[in-house]
């Protein structure tokens, strides 16, 4: 917000003081000076004087006009690919919100029954791992749009942070401690799927750690 002040604070001083040159212009070109070479008043070609007079200001008026009109539409494109980043990263916390995948129960069969991981593969037991991985996958997703948010990230954030600690974290933290208690067991059909989801389990936990990681004083006032 204060950027935003600055910048209209610099573009009206640029602006007063184009229009104070503009006003001035014509003055200057009818004074009557002590110096003969620049006296203007005596000239006797009229309409050149009066289009010497008037050009200036049309010109420079003209100046004014292009450079607002392309001030604002700087600044509706900024404020158009906000909105639409802000969307997205909602439409994206609310996937995770929705959980049509019901996570929690799968999250909660593979804590309590990890020894499944230690024996030769099963469909059923690898489709709950890649599901847990993708819907991680999706809270890292919504985490890296508001990371490359150009807008106010604070807002978008904390949502998407109390969501995650409120709803999800315990889940995923005790299903982490229980992956790494059978590491050593692991059947190898499982290995790379468990060290994926791992890694995907880390990253979020790095990363949504800190509820005013985005908090600025702008946000505070």
């Amino acid at each position: 917000m204060k950027k935003l002040d600055v910048e209209n604070f610099k573009t009206s001083q640029i602006l007063l003081l184009l229009l104070i040159i503009i006003f001035l212009l014509p003055f200057i070109y009818t004074l009557t000076t002590k110096l003969e070479f620049f006296d203007f008043s005596n000239t006797g070609e009229i309409g050149d004087t009066i289009g010497g007079i008037t050009a200036p200001f049309i010109n420079g008026l003209s100046a004014i006009l292009v450079f607002l009109a392309f001030k604002a539409q700087i600044r509706a494109n900024e404020i158009f690919k906000n909105q639409e980043q802000s969307r997205n990263i909602l439409d994206q916390i609310k996937i995770i919100q929705e959980d049509k995948l019901n996570i929690e129960e799968v999250i909660h069969f593979m804590t309590n029954s990890p020894n499944y991981l230690a024996a030769p593969l099963e469909i059923t037991i690898l489709n709950r791992l890649n599901k847990i991985t993708y819907f991680t996958s999706e809270i890292r997703l919504a985490y890296e749009l508001i990371e490359n948010h150009s807008g106010d990230k604070d807002f978008v954030y904390r949502k998407l942070f109390y969501l995650y600690v409120i709803r999800y974290k315990d889940l995923i933290t005790n299903l982490e401690i229980e992956l790494k208690k059978i590491i050593k067991h692991l059947h190898d059909d499982y290995e790379f799927n468990v060290a994926e989801l791992l890694l995907e389990m880390e990253y979020i936990h790095r990363n949504l750690i800190d509820v005013n990681k985005y908090k600025t004083t702008a946000n505070i006032v």
